[in-house]
Parts: C-alpha cells; structure tokens; sequence
C-alpha cells in the first residue's frame, strides 16, 4: 500500500509540476504555410446537366492558370450556355472573358486554390485569424431557353498545411440556372431573395467543411473552415436552412465570388492530459480513502 501510495505521489507530483512548467513558459504562436489545390471534376458521375444524354456534351471545361494547379484529372473553371451542345472537353478561350467574345454567352463556375500562411491563437486551444484558401467565381450570363445547363458538379481538392498533406477531398455542388423570360422578379422561374431578375443559384453542404486533426513535430494542431468574403451575391449562410444545406445566389449579368477560409489552433498533447487525468483521478482516490 505504501509503494502504491508513493507511486501515486510520485503521478500528482508530475501532473502538477507539468502544469507548472506549461502555466511559466511562454506560449509561442505557430505560423504553417498551406497551398490548396482545387478544381471541378469533369467524369460523368461528377458532372451533370439537364442535358439527359450527359453532360460530355453539354458542359465545357477550361483551365485558366490562375492559383495553385488543380489536381490531376480536374479544371479549374466549367461553362455551358451556348451552342445547347458544347461538345464538351477543353475550351480553347476563356469563358469568363466579359465583353467582346462570344463567350459572353456562357455561364460558368471557376475554382482558384491559393497559398499563404496560417497562425495559431495566442495561447493553447485559441484560434487565429481566418484566412482564404480558396476562392469560388459565378458568372451569370443570359443564356438561350434552349441551352443545356449544369446540375450537379464536384470540386475535388488537395491541402497542404505546413509538412501535413491532407487527403483528397469532394465537395458536391447543386446548381439552378433561372432561365430569363422577362424584366421582373416575378418572370423568373425561381425566386431571389434581393429582388434581381433571375438570379442563378447554387447549393452546398456545409459538413463538407468538416474540421480536421493533424500533427507536426510534436505538436498537434486543428483546423477549421468556414465560408465568406462574399461579393456581388447573396446568401443563407451560415443560418442555412437549418439542416446545413447553404445557397449562394448571383444576379443576371454578375461575376460573383466567395472564398473558402481556414483557421487552426494547437491542441494539447493527447498523452499530456492523460498524465493530468491519472493525476486528478489519483486525488479523488485519495480523498475517499480518506473520507471513509
């Protein structure tokens, strides 16, 4: 019983002497540097459109070289519109070009991955400043009643934070184009919540931005995501619709964009706390033994 005993002191002693040397040193902020890479999938179960044949023919796809280099097998940029079929595959001139090209006609979605740093909160378990990650354009062109328009699509993406590379990772999108049949809100086939004419809209889960866990030279960090930067657009978020289904809406004749933000912070180490509970769970053995 003694050993037992001086054993357990021996646990408490260092839980608390621990507690001590953490509570006496200072905290040091970590900065991690990330890139994320992100693109729109363009495989027939990725891509769909109202087009029932597939959306091969109806959907483009266009790379635009703009951020970090999207992942093998994805485009940074999507468009439909005109002709109904556009024959799919790879556009030869850029879909988001705003006057004097043909491709005025098109509507599209673009993708752009980005880099920079990202800092822990100024003490353990606190969060830093959101940054962008990536960055989401619409463009809502008047498009023909007879074009073919996209449905579905999937953004697929690497990150990279500091030495860690998270897993590939899917984020579905939803999509509604209101097709123009008038000058008022009310000739449009859906609704807009800022009263624009025909506003096209998109939809997406937000557990897609799930937090992640990872570690980094001991050190144990988590990070968060969220949405915003919203410009020329309207949006649910972050209320949603109460089951985590977020739209974002653009006005006809508008090149919209959101961004995608992450924040992190350090954790404690998982093996430094169980230290501190064996301590504590110690001491309340001890004080029944005690009371008893």
């Amino acid at each position: 019983m003694k050993t037992f005993r001086n054993t357990l002191a021996t646990i408490i002693a260092g839980s608390v002497a621990l507690g001590a040397l953490e509570a006496q040193a200072a905290y040091s902020p970590t900065t991690l540097t990330f890139a994320q890479s992100s693109g729109f999938e363009t495989s027939s179960s990725s891509l769909t459109s109202t087009d029932n044949q597939g959306a091969d023919d109806s959907i483009r796809w266009y790379e635009h070289l703009s951020g970090v280099t999207p992942p093998v097998g994805t485009f940074d940029t999507i468009a439909w519109g005109l002709p109904s079929k556009n024959n799919g595959g790879l556009m030869l001139t850029d879909p988001f070009t705003i006057s004097g090209d043909v491709n005025t006609v098109y509507s599209g979605l673009r993708v752009t991955g980005l880099t920079g740093s990202v800092t822990t909160g100024a003490d353990i378990g606190l969060w830093g400043a959101y940054q962008p990650i990536t960055t989401l354009y619409h463009k809502n062109s008047t498009i023909s009643g007879s074009a073919f328009t996209l449905k579905k699509a999937t953004i697929g993406s690497n990150l990279s934070i500091g030495l860690y590379n998270d897993p590939y990772h899917q984020v579905p999108i939803t999509f509604t184009e209101t097709m123009n049949v008038g000058n008022v809100p009310g000739d449009c086939a859906a609704g807009a919540p800022n009263n624009s004419i025909c506003d096209d809209l998109f939809k997406f889960q937000l557990t897609s931005f799930a937090p992640i866990t990872f570690s980094i030279d001991g050190k144990t960090f988590e990070a968060d995501f969220g949405i915003g930067l919203f410009h020329n657009s309207s949006t649910n978020f972050p209320g949603c619709d109460g089951s985590g289904v977020c739209t974002v809406w653009t006005a006809e004749g508008v090149i919209s964009d959101l961004s995608v933000l992450m924040r992190i912070r350090e954790i404690p180490e998982p093996a430094s706390m169980a230290l501190v509970g064996l301590g504590l769970v110690g001491l309340a053995g001890l004080r029944r033994r005690r009371n008893a």
